[in-house]
């Protein structure tokens, strides 16, 4: 006898599929979630984890990364860029046992392209500067033209084909045409502005974004201006850009980055080094040699793309779980619904086989609708899942690998789901079936029924805390006090090679708005903390102090924030300010020289460190309201700032009464200044909200499937309540015969359920604890959840309680609807 279904058993199949639509459509969409949610999973890691599998020798093949240390002994994340020029240089110097290297760079300029017809194309160029190893390290093939050439002579560059349909509007026929780069001058008047020509000699595919080498165009080191560049980069505590080697045949990895860590040591600490982030012993940097293949799960960013990874698959993993188990409940029901069915085919001679491939089929045709469903839902939800991870998709997730995992799902699946509806069906009398008399799953298939229900339960409420625990620390993040004001406060990004006279005409042009309060330009807008700066001060006779600067504003910044003057005042112009490199402090920086009072600190000299404005002395000429520009991962810092005349690029921050109209009108002004960038102005509280991005986005995912556990949960509890009823309709017509009120029929439903929620959050509650106090343990300032996620937990209680109520709602109105008779006849 064939252990495989036949036509007749797949027909079958496919009308019981069909035989109750709504139960069947919740059924196949949960279980079509759940695979589609591990498909995305499935493509991340593949992404994460072979996103170069294709590079010659790939094994062998490292790069290196940086640690660096930050104020009271602190460590930064891994970062990938490193000292290349110095480091490249020392390790060839000592022989270390590497094949060939690349040093590579990034710069990103402004290109213009002549067209035929006399129109003008310009686009921003990101550009990788790298020796000419780099093609035989990465493997590198052009389309079109001669990338050693490219490399080589001083005009060359190669192009990818996405740089080249934006520079000249196609990728075909482009090389050997020209284009010119525009050059800002040298920050330290070394070299003036000027247009700069190239030849485009090769056109290379785009690289695929995950990987280890990502570039608009490539170029080497045969230019004035590529060499000048590699020349200013030759800096061990400058982490100016990539190194790649290859291992020679013998080398490993931790060789390699132990004699990088020993050239690193023997360098004298920089120009004014705080004490203060040796604090607790160590070393001032950390230098670390990575295979390129292991980048992706433990290399520079790796723990962000971890937890992204182990929570995409978790929710895949949890969904695809809860939907099972519905789908066993649900088909438990109809199995003992259809006992007549069943015990008229054990009378005609089938056997546990046959029954066996019954289900089997039927399990398969539910799985495989869901899974060519899940496979839509996959390809389809590649966007939404690119924004919500902010990481391009670069695996196909509809391709024969993803198909063929798609059918070891629906199979495994299938077979999973047929074994406890086979058991069922095995204990299915004929002649008592046959007669009326209906037989009951047992107390062990109820109890089975219980546990997995407690356990879609459960996982709804860890993904619920969870989800509530990321949220509202985001939002929490998002809100903390900061000592100055973000609203209808709005600001833009000046392009880097912005110069001083022209951030001064943009802030004279602004100023001169109707709707305008105040305007002024610093670094970076106040809070956001894309860099940092440190530097040691001396008040006379006391301690060095560790502050933080890196803050440069021009007059009317502080107004724009609200950031109160206390102590001392500023001219209205800066310029006596900016000739003495003065310093503005917050309070924390008063007390941490020990100052008395911010009056007393203000008149006061004190004596820098080489590596702030050359180690002038700095006056204190005013004391502002504490400010806290880090994140809510970080402690905050004392501050002191730097009153400035004028300053280049950074960014210019507005105070309107209209800030909808600023926005348009600052977005124009800037893109008629600098026409060949494409730049917007924000709400400054929007690009805040940049620092909890990644926070935020994981908090969405999370909540993403505990809405749909919800939602699983919801449909489990309601498969329960419809067998509970259907088992206990009898004695439930009895107890209202026998006087029982709808109050009484209520409480015996609900024991039913409750001790399933009870049992689900005894267990599934202390687990999100954990999870939720070592979520918050990475940060400073923590949302207030109560003690233990108290809160988080109880709303997440309620959660379930409500769903549980809406679930069973109409099974309890059915129950109090029952007829005696027609419940008494069976």
């Amino acid at each position: 006898m064939s252990l495989l279904p036949t036509a007749l058993t797949w027909r079958s199949a496919w009308r019981q599929l069909r035989a109750e639509p709504g139960t069947a459509l919740s059924v196949v969409v949960g279980l079509a979630l759940g695979q589609a949610l591990t498909l995305l999973a499935a493509s991340y890691l593949h992404d994460t984890l072979w996103p170069d599998a294709d590079l010659p020798e790939r094994e062998r093949l490292i790069t290196f990364e940086t640690q660096v240390r930050g104020p009271g002994g602190s460590f930064t994340d891994w970062f990938g860029d490193t000292p290349v020029v110095p480091l490249a240089a020392a390790l060839r110097a000592t022989g270390a046992p590497l094949g060939p290297m690349t040093r590579v760079l990034f710069t990103e300029l402004p290109a213009h392209a002549g067209e035929p017809g006399g129109t003008r194309r310009s686009t921003r160029l990101s550009i990788a500067l790298a020796d000419p190893e780099v093609q035989t390290l990465f493997g590198l093939q052009p389309l079109a033209g001669d990338l050693g050439e490219a490399l080589a002579s001083p005009e060359g560059i190669a192009l990818t084909v996405q740089s080249a349909e934006k520079l000249f509007g196609t990728a075909q026929g482009v090389v050997g045409r020209g284009f010119t780069l525009s050059l800002p001058p040298d920050p330290e008047g070394r070299t003036p502005a000027l247009q700069f020509p190239l030849v485009v000699k090769a056109v290379l595919p785009t690289p695929n974004l995950n990987g280890a080498l990502v570039f608009g165009a490539l170029s080497g080191y045969q230019s004035p201006p590529a060499k000048a560049y590699l020349a200013r980069s030759d800096n061990w505590y400058q982490a100016s850009g990539r190194l790649f080697a290859r291992l020679l045949p013998g080398a490993t990895a931790e060789q390699l980055g132990a004699r990088a860590q020993a050239e690193m040591d023997r360098q004298p600490l920089p120009p004014g080094f705080p004490m203060d982030f040796l604090k607790g012993g160590g070393k001032p940097a950390y230098v670390r040699a990575m295979p390129v293949g292991d980048i992706g799960l433990h290399g520079a960013g790796s723990p962000l793309r971890r937890l992204q990874l182990g929570s995409l698959a978790a929710a895949a993993a949890g969904v695809l779980a809860l939907a099972v188990i519905n789908f066993v409940n649900l088909w438990s029901v109809r199995t003992l619904q259809r006992q007549r069915e069943i015990g008229l085919r054990k009378s005609l001679g089938a056997g546990a086989a046959q029954l066996a491939r019954q289900f089997f089929a039927e399990a398969a045709v539910v799985a495989g609708v869901a899974g060519a469903l899940g496979l839509l839902l996959a390809w389809w939800a590649v966007p939404v899942g690119a924004v919500l991870l902010q990481r391009e998709f670069h695996a196909p997730v509809v391709s024969a690998a993803t198909v063929g995992l798609t059918a070891v799902l629906c199979l495994g699946m299938a077979a999973l789901s047929a074994l406890p509806l086979t058991l069922i069906a095995l204990r299915v009398r004929p002649a008592e079936s046959l007669a009326g008399r209906n037989h009951t799953e047992g107390t062990a298939s109820r109890w089975l029924r219980r546990v997995m229900t407690t356990l879609q339960f459960g996982a709804a409420a860890v993904f619920a805390s969870l989800a509530l625990t990321v949220l509202w620390q985001a939002e929490h993040t998002a809100q903390m006090p900061r000592g100055f004001e973000v609203e209808n406060r709005v600001a833009i990004d000046l392009p880097w090679w912005c110069q001083p006279a022209e951030t001064t005409a943009l802030l004279e042009a602004v100023r001169r708005w109707p709707e305008v309060i105040a305007a002024g330009a610093a670094d970076d807008v106040p809070g956001r903390d894309f860099s940092s700066w440190y530097s040691e001060f001396n008040r006379p006779g006391g301690p060095s102090v560790s502050l933080r600067t890196g803050v440069g504003f021009t007059p009317g910044y502080l107004p724009t924030y609200g950031m109160r003057v206390i102590a001392g005042r500023l001219s209205a112009d800066h310029r006596a300010e900016a000739a003495q490199g003065a310093i503005v402090l917050d309070r924390s920086g008063v007390r941490a020289l020990g100052f008395a009072s911010p009056e007393a600190a203000v008149g006061q000299v004190l004596s820098v460190a080489a590596n702030f404005n050359g180690g002038q002395s700095a006056p204190i000429v005013a004391v502002i309201e504490d400010i806290r520009l880090e994140g809510s991962r970080s402690a905050p810092q004392p501050h002191a700032i730097t009153p400035l005349a004028e300053r280049e690029a950074g960014a210019i921050s507005v105070h309107s009464r209209d800030p909808a109209a600023t926005r348009a009108r600052l977005t124009a002004l800037v893109k008629q200044t600098f026409p060949d960038v494409q730049l917007d102005a924000l709400p400054v509280r929007d690009m805040l909200l940049q620092k909890v991005a990644d926070d935020a986005r994981l908090g969405r995912l999370v909540a993403v499937a505990g809405g749909l556990a919800l939602a699983l949960a919801a449909v489990g509890i309601y498969a329960l309540a419809a067998y509970t009823l259907r088992r206990r309709e009898r004695e439930i017509v009895l107890r209202k015969l026998h006087g029982a009120g709808p109050g009484a029929v209520a409480a015996l439903l609900a024991r039913e359920f409750a001790g399933v929620l009870a049992a689900a959050c005894a267990v599934a509650l202390p687990v999100a604890a954990w999870l939720s106090q070592r979520y918050l343990a990475d940060f400073v300032e923590r949302a207030p959840v109560g003690p233990g996620s108290l809160w988080v937990l109880l709303a997440a209680t309620g959660l379930l309680v409500a769903v549980t109520v809406g679930a069973v709602a109409r099974h309890l109105h059915a129950a109090l609807a029952l007829r005696p008779l027609q419940a008494l006849r069976g």
